[in-house]
């Protein structure tokens, strides 16, 4: 993700090509002004704003190309919505896809039995990967770069065994939201007291995320004054933020994981400290989602994952049909609040409500 991000409106998008073409092709959605971005490590390419846009305009498919991909699960609206923007945009270009998920990160072994199963599959045109380990899959997939399309989804994964990358640098979601705060309380600025609940310690989507968040509120009047961390379960999130109130009786805000922040408002609430301390999330879920729009949560960033999704599938077609691709592309990340929540499409960061995971599509096209 990236120190240059340039504010958190419209400007300085690498806006997608309008895709006309795109609706002729089974029902297509075109996408026009999808908030694209060239990424390159943690920060936005050096060149993105000087060459030309991307180009994702999907080409009509020359036969039914059957897609697998791999998730490390489906337990959360993140990845709902990712399988939701897969399979819509799937089913929209007449390709087949499998899906099969690991069941969760600590779940290495039985992400290589799914990628395995999917290379074992001669049916198989591309795999699309959201891996639990950056290189936990090397061995399996650095002898298919000559055999076989892999491509890497979301999480980050060694780009050596991969053909490509759809994704944004979690350190972004961290950066964004710290230098929002520095920004509203710069240096000389009385303290801004918060506590950072940003998840797991052990997990290395937390590492990126803190890692961008301490760099975006350096030289600023922001103090972490409390740290915790742990599974982002419900329940374990909801203790944390019990643990920091009855620690501190003055915190200005409560930054960190989506359900540390749906969790906050009822003990805020609870406490009488609605007013008293706002509540910031580093990614978006439905219910952080509603908590913006009725106020109760100040803003969250987003990274689009339904886009992700929808990305993922048309760079695919596009490799298989023999056109270019970039090597690393995927969503600018923007920051969201009750004022500019409503510039987004809700289609673009979030499932619809009460979708269910899609395991399986088959291609419409002989």
């Amino acid at each position: 993700m990236r120190h240059g991000l340039r504010g958190h409106g419209l400007r300085g998008f690498v806006l997608g090509a309008l895709l006309s073409c795109a609706a002729a092709l089974a029902g297509a959605q075109p996408a026009p002004e999808w908030p694209l971005q060239r990424w390159e490590g943690d920060h936005r390419a050096a060149d993105a704003a000087a060459v030309a846009a991307p180009e994702i305009a999907p080409p009509s498919p020359t036969r039914g190309w059957r897609l697998c991909a791999i998730y490390p699960h489906l337990k959360d609206s993140y990845w709902l919505a990712v399988n939701f923007g897969m399979t819509e945009e799937a089913r929209a270009l007449g390709l087949g896809l499998g899906v099969r998920e690991a069941g969760g990160y600590a779940q290495l072994a039985r992400q290589r039995a799914r990628v395995a199963e999917c290379l074992a599959d001669a049916a198989v045109d591309a795999l699309l990967i959201g891996t639990v380990s950056r290189a936990g899959l090397n061995d399996l997939l650095a002898p298919q770069l000559d055999r076989r399309l892999v491509l890497g989804v979301v999480n980050d994964i060694d780009p050596q065994v991969v053909r490509a990358r759809i994704a944004v640098p979690w350190y972004q979601l961290g950066w964004t939201i710290g230098r929002w705060l520095a920004e509203r309380h710069p240096a000389g600025a009385p303290a801004a007291r918060i506590a950072w609940i940003p998840g797991p310690a052990d997990a290395d989507w937390v590492g990126f995320i803190d890692r961008g968040f301490r760099a975006g509120i350096a030289g600023s009047a922001v103090r972490i004054v409390a740290e915790r961390h742990g599974d982002t379960g419900r329940a374990i999130q909801r203790r944390l933020v019990e643990a920091v109130l009855d620690e501190q009786a003055q915190l200005d805000y409560l930054v960190g994981n989506a359900p540390m922040a749906e969790a906050a408002i009822a003990e805020l609430r609870r406490r009488g400290r609605e007013g008293a301390t706002a509540i910031v999330s580093s990614y978006l879920t439905p219910a952080v989602h509603g908590g913006i729009l009725r106020g109760r949560i100040l803003a969250a960033v987003t990274d689009f994952p339904v886009l992700q999704g929808r990305l993922a599938v048309r760079q695919a077609l596009r490799a298989l049909e023999g056109q270019p691709i970039e090597p690393y592309l995927g969503p600018s990340v923007e920051l969201v609040d009750g004022n500019s929540l409503a510039r987004f499409p809700v289609q673009w960061m979030l499932p619809p409500a009460g979708f269910v995971p899609v395991y399986e599509i088959a291609p419409t096209r002989p």
